[in-house]
């Protein structure tokens, strides 16, 4: 037997421990110090997703081994800086918008994009409608309609199966505003429920039969939610909530569980502390959280970020 020194148990023990984090799924750390990650998905195989805000480009990722890959390289169908991701059958979607924080900045209008997930192949390109300006996250109904919120006009738009360009599914003005305003968004048990950043606020809107935007109301809350990105359906009418807690510098945010039940809705906190935590996907009873540190984006007296990770974090049996 090889006689290990003082040094190689070390770092031996270092590798073990660190492959048991990413067994565990504790948390992925990011190779890349530079990728600022906003959204993230996951496919059937179990891969997630994720995406760059400064780089314009895609990243796939082995959660049982942290491994990361490349999937969609900067640049590739017009992207500039991705924000929502989607999974649907054997297509990634992708919100691609420029916040003025890419070295693609300028390059190319807000679009929703498509991708081969086999093969990270363009499946399709779908700019905004006139008056579009930030496309942002991204839900699926029953159907296939893919939804994707805009954060700078009051619209959800649609991209319907088989079609060729994204519609405006819903315009209101009650979701105008200054800054970020609508952004996570979710369908369940026959309504799209969708987040305002600006307000802390969440709101349903019903689906007619056919598939059109119905009334909107807003769920009472017992109070604001802190600047929430992030909006995950887990049925049943329970949802997962991402707190992000603002763009200041030094900001923490939270993974939060609301439950509706009749008019009311339950808010509680599943993790807090979290480094301005953007969106979350659940694989299991596993909820794979970004932090993505927007605060060092946005905020220069924020400084440079530390290593971008992406949390697993056990979800409680009300949320599984």
């Amino acid at each position: 037997m090889k006689r290990m020194t003082v040094t190689t148990c070390v770092a031996a023990l270092s590798a073990a421990l660190l492959a048991g984090a990413a067994a565990a799924g504790s948390a992925i750390v990011l190779p890349d110090p530079g990728i600022a990650p906003e959204g993230i998905t996951a496919d059937s195989d179990g891969a997630l997703y994720t995406g760059s805000l400064t780089q314009g480009r895609i990243v796939r990722i082995m959660p049982e081994t942290g491994a990361v890959a490349d999937f969609a390289a900067p640049g590739a169908n017009g992207m500039v800086s991705i924000v929502g991701l989607h999974v649907a059958g054997d297509l990634v979607y992708a919100c691609s918008s420029d916040p003025g924080t890419s070295v693609l900045t300028g390059t190319a209008a807000p679009a929703l994009v498509a991708f081969d997930r086999r093969t990270g192949a363009a499946a399709g390109r779908f700019e905004l409608p006139e008056g579009g300006a930030f496309c942002n996250d991204i839900a699926e109904m029953p159907d296939g309609t893919i939804l994707a919120t805009d954060s700078f006009a009051p619209r959800i738009y649609a991209l319907r199966p088989g079609s060729e360009r994204l519609d405006v599914w819903l315009e209101d003005a009650r979701f105008a505003g200054e800054g970020f305003n609508l952004n996570g968004i979710a369908y369940d048990a026959g309504a799209v429920f969708v987040l305002r950043y600006n307000t802390g606020t969440l709101h349903r809107v019903e689906v007619a039969a056919d598939g059109a935007a119905g009334a909107v109301s807003e769920v009472a809350l017992p109070a604001p939610l802190r600047p929430p990105d992030g909006l995950t359906a887990l049925g049943g009418g329970r949802f997962l909530v991402v707190e992000g807690g603002g763009l200041h510098a030094g900001a923490r945010g939270a993974l939060t569980g609301v439950r509706l039940e009749g008019g009311a809705a339950t808010v509680e906190t599943i993790a807090a502390d979290l480094d301005v935590p953007t969106t979350a996907v659940v694989v299991g009873g596993t909820a794979y959280v970004v932090e993505g540190q927007l605060d060092h984006l946005f905020d220069p007296s924020a400084g440079p970020a530390s290593p971008y990770r992406i949390l697993a974090i056990d979800l409680p049996a009300a949320y599984r």
